[in-house]
């Protein structure tokens, strides 16, 4: 078997719609959290709901662009998960510009915009020595933040709440970005110019036959391995499971192989584990799988 690389390549197109995809998802994203923060807010959990989103739609946009450079798909998942969170922290800067000019408009009946927002950047000069978002950003961290746990809260100094915010930007960075990373890794068909198809199980095994098995896909012996599979689906966990994927647009061209361990946890929830994955030629594809060599032939005559 072959090790499969990515090419790197990483078409025009494909460039100009991660990018629109990191700017729109991250400003989009983060502002729809900076909204829903005024009414709740859970620490870690809304970050890592920031990060899945905004890293989901960059993967969708890495396998629509069809570009197959991790490195680049992680360079703008780190920028978009920057924005994301970049976007909710302004958002919560309006948030609080809003809420000041409501309490100013009751209590001392201040209704031009200008004269409220100039007032708004001199309590923060005297609050923090700086105005605007930077100001904001200091007197947040300043009253610090609250954690409930149960039915008591615990108060953050300012700082654990910078912490705090390194943190939640790490969660929501590192989501963004490894998904899209994980996206331009996966297999593509450069021939068929196509990402490969979804993954079809192609025979299982007993796990005592796991490195023999592995060891003749190694050295290309595919009718051995073959050998080796059932088409039985039920075998019992832990087993080892083998899949196939080919490109519709090019289906006479390298296949990939991936080999699973597969079992349950302590909970009873099934868990697949990758032990291999790799490229057969055509010939080799149809040693492995005999059925399908059969299967489109029959085709090829009807």
């Amino acid at each position: 078997m072959k090790t499969y690389k990515p090419s790197n390549i990483a078409p025009s197109q494909g460039i100009a719609i991660l990018a629109a995809a990191s700017l729109v998802s991250g400003v989009a994203i983060g502002s729809a959290t900076a909204f829903i923060s005024k009414f709740i807010y859970f620490i870690v959990l809304f970050p890592m709901g920031m990060g899945f989103a905004t890293g989901t739609v960059l993967g969708l946009a890495v396998k629509k662009g069809k570009t197959r450079n991790p490195m680049l798909a992680l360079g703008w998942g780190i920028f978009g998960g920057i924005l994301t969170y970049s976007s909710l922290m302004y958002g919560q800067y309006i948030n609080f510009q809003q809420e000041t000019e409501q309490i100013m408009g009751h209590e001392y009946n201040l209704t031009d915009k200008k004269q409220v927002g100039d007032q708004i950047n001199a309590i923060l000069k005297q609050e923090t020595g700086n105005s605007g978002f930077i100001g904001f950003l200091k007197l947040s961290a300043k009253e610090g933040t609250s954690i409930s746990r149960g039915s008591s809260k615990i108060k953050l100094n300012e700082t654990f709440t910078y912490l705090l915010w390194v943190i939640d930007l790490g969660i929501v960075g590192f989501l963004a970005a490894s998904i899209p990373f994980g996206s331009a890794s996966e297999p593509f068909n450069e021939d068929g110019n196509d990402w490969y198809g979804d993954k079809q199980l192609i025979g299982s095994a007993t796990e005592d036959i796991k490195d023999e098995l592995i060891r003749l896909l190694n050295i290309d012996d595919m009718s051995g391995a073959s050998a080796l599979l059932s088409t039985q689906i039920d075998l019992p966990m832990p087993r080892i499971d083998v899949y196939a994927q080919s490109c519709i647009s090019s289906p006479e061209s390298d296949s990939v192989i991936t080999v699973s361990y597969v079992s349950t946890n302590a909970k009873k929830q099934v868990m697949a584990k990758n032990l291999l994955e790799g490229l057969v030629s055509n010939s080799q594809r149809s040693q492995l799988i005999p059925q399908l060599s059969i299967n489109n032939n029959d085709n090829s005559g009807d």
